[in-house]
C-alpha cells in the first residue's frame, strides 16, 4: 500500500489492507469449490456449504494473525461471549448468499468489517465471481474497485426516476409489503420490489450501484410476528460503505446501527437508503405507519 494511500485511510490503513487481501484469498477459496462444495442443512433450515466453512477459516486466520487481541464474530463460528469485553470486534459473513452460491448465479459476497466501540470503522465487500471490491473507512470516504478499471472514489448517485425500495425474506417479506405500499405512496409514486422481482440483485451495498436491479432503498421491517433474519455479520461492513458512499442506514426510529452487541440481531427493523433526503422522506412515511 503506497504512503499516499495510507495516508488518505488512515488511521484504519493497515485494517483495511487486512481486511481486503483476506476478502480476496477467501474468494479464491470460495472459487475453487463452486459448483462442486458439499451443502447441509443448519438448524434453522437455511443452507451452509463446504465454502462457506472454508473461507471462514481463511479469513478468521489472516485477521487473527495480524490481529491477535481482537475480537471475532462470524456468521459460521460458535459465537464467544469474550467479544464483549473488547472495543475491537471483527465481523464477517464468509459467503453472504450462501443460497446463491449454491445456485451458481454469481450473485453471492464476502463480507469483512471491524467494529469499534460498537460502530464499523473499516469495511469490505467482495464479490468473488465479479471481481468487485468495495471498501471504506470511516470519515475516509468508500472505494469500489473492479477488474481492469482501478480503484475509484465511490459516491452514491440519486436518480430522477422513481424510486425504488426493495425488501426481502429475511426483511421481513412478504408480511411487510402492505405497510411498504402504504409508505411508497406517501413518496407519490415509488415503487416496492421482494424476492419475486428475480433481477434484483443481492441486497447490498452494491444493490445501490447504477445498472440492472439497482435499487434506492433496502428495507428491513418486522411485520406479521415474524423476526428479521438480519444479523450483525449481514449489516456491519455494508453498513459502513453505504454511509461513506454518501447513503443513509440506521433502525426504523433514525438510529445508528450498533455493533458487537449480546444478541447479534436486528429486530426491530432497518433502512439503507441511497441519499440521507430519500432517507429522511422514508423513516418521516413510516412514523405515519406506527
Amino acid at each position: 500500500m503506497s504512503s499516499s494511500r495510507d495516508a488518505a485511510i488512515a488511521p484504519y490503513a493497515r485494517e483495511l489492507e487486512v481486511a481486503t487481501a483476506a476478502a480476496r484469498s477467501a474468494g479464491e477459496v470460495i472459487l475453487a469449490l463452486y459448483g462442486r462444495a458439499a451443502v447441509s442443512e443448519k438448524p434453522d433450515g437455511t443452507v451452509v456449504t463446504q465454502a462457506d466453512y472454508a473461507s471462514d477459516a481463511a479469513i478468521r486466520a489472516a485477521l487473527s494473525s495480524a490481529f491477535p487481541g481482537d475480537a471475532l464474530l462470524t456468521e459460521e463460528g460458535a459465537d464467544d461471549p469474550a467479544r464483549l469485553a473488547k472495543d475491537r470486534c471483527w465481523i464477517v459473513d464468509p459467503i453472504d448468499g450462501t443460497a446463491q452460491f449454491v445456485a451458481r448465479t454469481g450473485d453471492f459476497d464476502v463480507f469483512i468489517a471491524l467494529a469499534v466501540g460498537g460502530a464499523p470503522v473499516a469495511a469490505v465487500s467482495y464479490q468473488p465471481t465479479a471481481g468487485l471490491l468495495l471498501s471504506a473507512v470511516a470519515g475516509r470516504g468508500a472505494w469500489i474497485e473492479q477488474p481492469e478499471q482501478g480503484r475509484r472514489p465511490l459516491r452514491f448517485s440519486v436518480g430522477a426516476g422513481r424510486p425504488v425500495i426493495a425488501t426481502k425474506g429475511w426483511l421481513g417479506a412478504p408480511e411487510n409489503l402492505a405497510r411498504l405500499g402504504r409508505v411508497a405512496s406517501r413518496l407519490e409514486a415509488a415503487d416496492v420490489v421482494a424476492d419475486v422481482v428475480v433481477e434484483t440483485r443481492n441486497l447490498c451495498a452494491r444493490a445501490l450501484l447504477p445498472g440492472a436491479g439497482s435499487v434506492d432503498a433496502i428495507a428491513g421491517i418486522p411485520a406479521g410476528g415474524r423476526r428479521l433474519g438480519a444479523w450483525e455479520w449481514d449489516l456491519a461492513a455494508v453498513d459502513l460503505i453505504v454511509r461513506e458512499a454518501g447513503g443513509a442506514v440506521t433502525d426504523l426510529a433514525g438510529r445508528p446501527l450498533r455493533y458487537n452487541r449480546p444478541t447479534p440481531r436486528f429486530d426491530d427493523g432497518l433502512l439503507l437508503s441511497r441519499s440521507p433526503a430519500l432517507h429522511e422522506q422514508l423513516l418521516a412515511a413510516l412514523a405515519h405507519e406506527r
